[in-house]
């Protein structure tokens, strides 16, 4: 029994200790690693509303400046007939 005393406590210090020093550091890492990709993919997802909301925002103004444009070029071509009569 004294003999395995000494094979248990080498084990258990040289072993299984660091083993589980490396596991609870394993895990701690992923944990914080974890927490960083979810604040990433939050962030990029934040990104792509605003550039979606950015994209729909100028077409709405392009939009309203081909209209304008096409009012004007109406115009443009009714003062056109008008001095050709």
């Amino acid at each position: 029994m004294d003999e395995t005393l000494p094979l248990v406590d080498a084990v258990m210090q040289y072993l299984i200790v660091p083993a589980v020093v490396w596991l609870w550091m394993l895990h701690k890492t992923q944990s914080l690693h974890a927490t960083d990709i979810a604040v990433l993919r939050a962030e990029a997802m934040a990104r792509d509303v605003a550039r979606k909301e950015e994209r729909e925002a100028t077409a709405a103004q392009l939009d309203q400046i081909l209209q304008m444009l096409q009012t004007i070029n109406g115009r443009i071509d009714s003062i056109m007939t008008k001095g050709e009569k």
